[in-house]
């Protein structure tokens, strides 16, 4: 198994530990809006737009 890929299972794993724990609401600010939503959704879509980013950066 390379280094690599190692390294991207053991973040997957952290970021599902973390909103597996995490519970409630959570308000957002943005430039143009804001909103609340459930906590663990707003983690996942910022981690998703951040993997998005980092590929395309690629």
């Amino acid at each position: 198994m390379s280094k690599k890929l190692l390294s991207a299972l053991i973040l997957i794993a952290l970021t599902f530990i973390v909103l597996l724990f995490n519970r409630g609401s959570v308000g957002v600010d943005l430039i143009v809006t804001s909103f609340n939503g459930f906590k663990p959704l707003v983690f996942f879509g910022f981690t998703a737009l951040g993997v998005v980013i980092g590929v395309l950066l690629k």
